[in-house]
Order: structure tokens, then sequence, then C-alpha cells
């Protein structure tokens, strides 16, 4: 590790007896955790809140759910690209990151109030009868999940390479560590899915989403702030551009890759 590339919070060079290691890593199991707490349940059981709270049809719920997915990987590129190119990392995470939470709290909102959401009915017997939630409303709905796709597909791109860099791999006993890192960063993933889905789930069903939304949003809050508390000790990369720019550059202006043509026999 090149201790030139890295800085601290402040933009200055970085101590590594202070800065990075197990310490720093810390803050982000505690992410990593919580995030996954919140994630997991909600991605599964999507469809439930879409087709019985929100009385959309089986295949528009099965749509707006996939869509949600999908945009979530989408905005991880551009959290990736953001943090490669222009801000750091951990940056990234606090900036876009309260996203996650602005979005689980609107969708709590809309949960609790009666006005913001259809009437209750029972969608597997009068499904004809049930008002589908429409205008704005579903604008409502859909500003929600998107805002909340944008922290959650930044945090999960920044996140394990953020992990990464707190771990010098030329040096032996940070290597270990770092290898390390990344079999506690996938058990805390399985770890807070687990959890999302005994608690998260349990609340859904017997105490309603709104209560279960409005905890998603106050978990995330918690998450984003034991990682700004971390800030003072992370190792963060200076942005030096994204792969990205550099494929795209090559593929647009093919003579940008400096590449010399050979001559024909």
């Amino acid at each position: 590790m090149a201790l030139g590339v890295f800085v601290n919070w402040r933009g200055n060079t970085i101590n590594k007896e202070v800065h990075g290691g197990v310490r720093a890593a810390w803050f982000l199991y505690v992410l990593t955790v919580v995030t996954n707490v919140v994630i997991v349940p909600n991605l599964l059981n999507m469809v439930t809140y879409l087709h019985g709270t929100m009385h959309m049809g089986v295949s528009g719920s099965v749509t707006t759910a996939a869509n949600f997915f999908g945009a979530t990987s989408g905005f991880a590129m551009i959290g990736a690209f953001l943090s490669d190119s222009y801000i750091t990392r951990a940056r990234t995470m606090l900036l876009i990151g309260p996203f996650m939470f602005l979005g689980y709290g609107l969708l709590a909102l809309q949960a609790y109030l009666p006005s913001l959401h259809p009437p209750a009915c029972n969608t597997e017997a009068e499904l004809n009868n049930c008002k589908q939630v429409h205008g704005k409303n579903a604008a409502l709905l859909y500003v929600g999940l998107y805002l909340s796709a944008v922290g959650d597909g930044c945090i999960r791109s920044c996140l394990p390479s953020l992990g990464a860099d707190q771990f010098d791999h030329e040096d032996p006993k940070e290597s270990h560590q770092q290898s390390s890192f990344f079999n506690w960063y996938t058990f805390g993933i399985s770890f807070g899915g687990f959890v999302g889905l005994i608690l998260i789930v349990w609340l859904q069903n017997y105490k309603g989403w709104d209560v279960a939304l409005g905890l998603c949003a106050v978990i995330v809050l918690l998450g984003l702030l034991v990682v700004a508390a971390g800030l003072p000790f992370y190792r963060n990369q200076v942005p030096q551009g994204s792969p990205l720019t550099r494929i795209l550059q090559m593929l647009l202006l093919p003579g940008s890759c400096g590449c010399i043509p050979q001559q024909e026999d």
C-alpha cells in the first residue's frame, strides 16, 4: 500500500497506527448487518406488500419489485463510478446513503396514513373491487422505493471496497486481516438477513407495514451514524478515475486508447 494514495477524512496522509485496520472495519461490519436486516426481508416480501396493501395486480407487483431490484443494482454502478472518480467511498456512502433512510421513511409514512394508501380489502376474495394505488399516492410509492434503491445501491457498491482499503495487502499481517474482513462481511450479510427475516417479517405480518418500514428507516439511520462515527479512523483511497470512464473512451473514441495499429506484411 502506497501511503500517499490513501488519506484520512481531512485529506492528510494516513498514519497506519491510527487509521485503518480491524478497528475501522468494525464500523463497517455494523452497517453490513443493519442494512441487510432491512434489505433482505423487504426484497423478498415486496410483492406481498404491493399486492396485499397497495392492491396492485400480481403481474404488476412482480414487475415493480423486479424493477426495484434492478434499479438497486444500477445505482450501485453509479455509486462505484462516483467513489472511484470524484469522491471517496466513505463520503459517497454518507452523502447518498441517507436517501435509503428517506425512502423507507416515506414508505412508512404512506403505510401509516390512511389517506396515502388504498383502503383495506380482501385481495383474494374481491380483487376486482379493491382500489389500486394511483395518482399522487402511486407517485409517492415509487419515489420512496427508488430513493431507497439509490441509497442501497451506493452503500452496496462502496462498503466492501472501503473495507478492503483498511488493510495493506502487502503487509502479511494485514493481508490476513483483509481476508478475515471479507469472511466477516459475508457473515454479516447472512446474519443480517437472518435477523431481518425473523424480526421485520414478524412485524410486517403482526404489527403492520407502517411499524416494520418505520423500524427499517430507524435501523438504516443508526447504521449510517455508526459509519459516520468511524470517519476519523478510515483509510480513504484518493479517487483516481473510474475504469468505466476508460472503457467508454475506448469504445467511443478508439484512438484514445493509445493502441498502435499493426502493419500488414
